[in-house]
């Protein structure tokens, strides 16, 4: 790393009957920001651009369900507000009183509502291909949670398909709809994979495929991005998911600096958007000053 003092060092969180599992990423005597990760990633998304960030130290969780983190109990659904809840007890355990948050796609997501109900908790969000879940219409509602359960009713809890081959997974991953190179594709492999009698199997819980029987509507997500009363810069990718819908959410807060870089939405993966993100959060750091 050209750094004798970045470390890598795990971690592990016990509240709630739950394990949530996290890597300390850079030099510990910086102060630290929190790293949040998309859906179905895990905290290795943030190895690549860890060293990248010179004023700061990484603390990077696995979401309930992803990652090294223990499973939610069967049958319990996996809305994203219960990741609100985990975060704010994570911070309880971390003995974090404020910090800032770094969050990609879903994390940026409920960095934005962990952010609204308590201000106090937030300096800033630094925010990748995300700022609030996604809005459904209201009349869409009764079908959509007709559908949704439907579908949880007729799932069978089984195990993910084993693999005796990790390559598999990694060139599976490096070649999904958004694409990363070999080299953050084995990172988070090796991360979200466990060996089980038959190989290898991804550890993240299958029921995270469920679609949600609760939605948010443009009313709530409204009302959650105007209660954001902390800087919000997000970076965008120019082959990236944001669409119109999040674009109109813009409107919405009050303190926002959109960036848009080359790339897809898996940015901070990717060597330039990762470099070109590493620099903006430094230029920020340098023009907030520390945390209040």
């Amino acid at each position: 790393m050209g750094n004798r003092l970045y470390i890598k060092r795990e971690f592990s969180l016990n509240f709630n009957n739950l394990t949530m599992t996290g890597m300390v990423l850079g030099d510990e005597s910086k102060v630290p920001i929190l790293c949040l990760h998309g859906w179905l990633d895990n905290a290795a998304s943030f190895e690549i651009i860890a060293p990248k960030i010179k004023d700061r130290h990484l603390i990077a969780l696995d979401f309930i369900g992803h990652g090294q983190s223990s499973h939610r109990a069967l049958n319990h659904p996996y809305y994203i507000w219960d990741n609100v809840t985990d975060l704010y007890s994570a911070l309880e355990a971390l003995k974090i009183d404020k910090i800032d948050i770094l969050g990609h796609s879903m994390g940026a997501s409920v960095a934005v509502l962990f952010a609204a109900c308590f201000p106090e908790k937030v300096s800033r969000l630094y925010l990748i291909e995300g700022l609030a879940p996604l809005n459904y219409a209201a009349d869409k509602l009764p079908l959509l949670m007709a559908k949704a359960i439907r579908k949880r009713v007729a799932a069978k809890s089984s195990p993910s398909r084993s693999h005796i081959d990790l390559n598999t997974f990694i060139n599976a991953r490096s070649n999904s709809f958004f694409p990363v190179s070999l080299t953050a594709a084995e990172m988070l492999v090796k991360r979200g994979t466990q060996a089980d009698l038959n190989g290898y199997r991804w550890s993240s819980d299958p029921a995270l495929l469920l679609p949600s029987i609760n939605r948010m509507g443009i009313g709530q997500i409204e009302a959650f991005l105007q209660a954001i009363k902390v800087p919000v810069v997000l970076y965008i990718a120019e082959q990236g998911l944001v669409d119109d819908q999040w674009r109109e959410y813009f409107k919405y807060v009050e303190q926002l600096k959109v960036h848009t870089f080359c790339g897809n939405h898996h940015l901070h993966m990717q060597e330039e958007g990762a470099n070109l993100i590493a620099q903006s959060l430094s230029e920020c750091f340098a023009k907030c000053g520390p945390i209040k």
